[in-house]
Parts: structure tokens; sequence; C-alpha cells
């Protein structure tokens, strides 16, 4: 492979070779007491980078219940608070979890945008809310969050890259409607009753695996 190799496997290959420097920076800390939880979080963080690198490369990402793929990106949100001293974020979810998402990993991505734009909306802390239940031939999920919610200006593009109320920023939602639209679903965006931002995204049937009961 060429030094300047930037086709996907040259980036991994390169991407590997951070996240084992990141490693053996986790196990150095892990050494003092003092940093032994922040040298978890980053040890956890190189797993989940390793997982999204490998996710890349497979053309079929394994189903999983949309349980799983909410403390997914619940636990990379928490870590990324610990990391950050970030505040106190509350999750309060209500889903069906005999819902079993295709491309578990990419859906995980989706949430771990919506969590984090919540998170960045809610500096003093507050909770993020999640819904998902079958509705007709479709599945709806909710993601909202008790912040100051969505400026009026932002509302009509804010999907489109780079439109965000931060200097640097702006493509996470962009990944989120990408990621649904590959799933031949549509996700819009609003400020709900508490106020906060609130995410509805209905997907199809067909991308939607529902486990059998007793299956």
């Amino acid at each position: 492979m060429e030094p300047n190799d930037l086709t996907l496997a040259g980036l991994i290959h390169d991407l590997n070779n951070v996240f084992q420097t990141l490693v053996e920076a986790a196990d150095l800390l892990s050494e003092d007491p003092q940093w032994k939880d922040l040298s978890a979080v980053i040890e956890r963080s190189v797993e989940r980078g390793k997982e999204l690198t490998q996710g890349l490369q497979k053309t079929e990402q394994p189903p999983a219940s949309i349980g799983a793929v909410l403390n997914g990106a619940r636990s990379f949100v928490e870590d990324l608070l610990v990391a950050a001293r970030g505040p106190s974020i509350e999750f309060s979810c209500h889903v069906d979890d005999s819902i079993e998402l295709r491309r578990a990993l990419s859906w995980e991505r989706v949430f771990v945008n919506l969590f984090s734009n919540s998170v960045r909306a809610m500096p003093e802390g507050g909770t993020i809310f999640v819904r998902a239940q079958r509705a007709g031939s479709s599945i709806e999920i909710v993601v909202a969050d008790d912040g100051p919610g969505i400026a009026p200006e932002l509302l009509a593009n804010i999907f489109e890259p780079h439109v965000s109320s931060r200097r640097e920023g702006g493509l996470g939602l962009h990944i989120v409607e990408s990621i649904v639209k590959e799933n031949h679903g549509c996700v819009r965006a609003g400020n709900g009753g508490r106020g906060g931002a609130e995410f509805t995204i209905t997907i199809p049937a067909q991308p939607v695996l529902l486990r059998r009961a007793g299956a």
C-alpha cells in the first residue's frame, strides 16, 4: 500500500494506527487510580471506532433490537459526557423492543447524532425522550428533549450540510437524514410540546424486522 493511499482500506489502516496509540495511552492512564475511569472511556470509544470502521467494510450489517441500538448510542453519549465533564443528562425511553432495525450500526449513528445535538442544546442538563412504536404499516421513532428548541430560521434547512447554530459543525443532522433515507424513511424536525427540539422518524415496515412473540 502506498504511503498516501486514500482508499477506504488505506484510511482504515491509518485509523487503526490511531486507535492503537489511544489504547496505549489509556493503558498508561489506567495505572493511576485518578484516571482509571477516563481510561475506560477511551478504551470503549476505541472499540466503538473499530466497530464503525469494520462496518464500513461490510456490505451487510446484522439487525438488532431497537433497545440494543439505543443502549449503544446512549453509552457512547454518556462516555462523552464523562470525558468532557459535561452536564447531567437523563434518558426517558419508551420503545417497543420487539422492533429490530436492519443495519444496526448505521441506526446507532442516527441516535448518537440526535442525542449529541440534544446534549449541546442543554448545557445545564436535561432529559432526552425517546419513543418508538408501530404505526400501521410504519415504524415511528421520536427523539425529543426539554432544551430551548430549534431556532425558527434554522428549521427549513436544518438537514442541509453545515446548517448549525454553532460556528463549526452542522453535519450530524445531515448524516441522520441520509441514513434514514437509505432505509426508505423520512425525518422531520420541529419543536415539541415541552418546547425542546423534536425529531420524528418514520420508516416503512419493509426495512424493519419485527420479531415474533416467543421467538
